[in-house]
């Protein structure tokens, strides 16, 4: 990035990429949130991902005219049209619309101004990645999981108080910001790779994981600036979302293996790391996190807990925490 973009005026060129399969039914409301974002040096590139719907995906997408810039290939999955979007984008930072998810007018223009903050100190602005909170809304569009503020604010003072990024690989459900929330500078792409295409549930996930590794900075935007729509037609419904298919077991593994070889002896963050993965029942995880900090006699009595109130689960992992600190 030039020197004289570093200034209070910076205003990057932002992409945001829709990638769509048989999506008819929500794209144009996705694309006119685009449209209606309040800062506007945006494009919208719409890739149509093969969709088998006699036309409608396209003649959606086509009735913008030149509003945005329209791809189709074959299908190949929602991570080969992100990718097909990310290689013909001509903005500087890229942002993720789902064909059924929504922004709010103001996603953009809060992420931008958050990025002026750092510009005047920061020389290496692309190593910064964003995230910000979300709601969730139904099939009807009705709001099903309302913003929480108080939370909200407390998890991006945590995330801004990590000293590394261990803390957010350890525990992935706990930091697991929606997709369609991220600002992400194109040269990333360049330094830890594309969307794995391999993957259908865990493309996002994986994409934070090489980031986290690869040392970017996190900040996360205690505000909902995106709606996530939840329906019956969704990848994962489809498929059937499990913490247990060979996807989860890359990831959980891969997750592991980094922690031991960067922080062998934190044993905090290897107790964090291994009751996030019970929690999800990943218990062959859970269980090298734990032995590796020569805790195992806690195994069971913390898997008993799994099952218990969250009070109770609350209760006992301060309990060994607390032990920890003694060791």
């Amino acid at each position: 990035m030039a020197t004289g973009d570093r200034t209070p005026t910076y205003l990057p060129k932002i992409s945001i990429v829709i990638p769509a399969y048989n999506a008819s039914n929500y794209l144009a409301e996705a694309i006119d949130s685009a449209l209606a974002q309040t800062y506007t040096n945006t494009e919208i590139i719409v890739v149509n991902d093969g969709s088998k719907d006699d036309g409608a995906t396209e003649r959606t997408a086509l009735a913008y005219g030149n509003k945005i810039r329209y791809f189709s290939k074959e299908n190949g999955g929602s991570s080969s049209a992100l990718n097909m979007g990310i290689t013909n984008m001509t903005g500087e930072w890229f942002s993720w619309l789902s064909h059924d998810d929504l922004y709010t007018p103001e996603k953009l223009e809060k992420q931008v101004a958050y990025i002026h903050s750092l510009v005047i100190e920061e020389p290496e602005l692309p190593k910064h990645i964003f995230f910000s909170a979300s709601e969730l809304i139904d099939a009807d569009g009705k709001t099903i999981r309302s913003f929480q503020e108080k939370n909200e604010k407390a998890l991006a003072a945590k995330v801004e108080q990590f000293p590394h990024n261990g803390h957010l690989i350890a525990e992935p459900t706990v930091y697991n910001f929606h997709g369609c929330s991220c600002l992400i500078h194109k040269d990333a792409f360049t330094e830890i790779g594309c969307f794995d295409e391999h993957l259908r549930l865990l493309n996002d996930m994986d994409l934070w994981f090489r980031l986290y590794a690869a040392g970017y900075h996190v900040h996360y935007i205690p505000e909902p600036l995106v709606k996530g729509r939840i329906h019956a037609k969704q990848v994962s419904k489809s498929i059937g979302y499990s913490y247990h298919n060979p996807e989860q077991d890359m990831f959980w593994n891969r997750s592991l293996d980094w922690l031991l070889e960067k922080y062998p002896e934190d044993k905090h963050l290897l107790f964090r790391f291994g009751r996030n993965a019970y929690l999800k029942t990943r218990n062959a995880e859970g269980d090298r996190a734990f032995e590796n900090i020569r805790f195992s006699q806690f195994q069971k009595q913390i898997r008993k807990n799994m099952y218990c109130s969250c009070a109770s689960l609350r209760n006992f992992a301060k309990t060994v925490y607390l032990k920890l600190k003694q060791r």
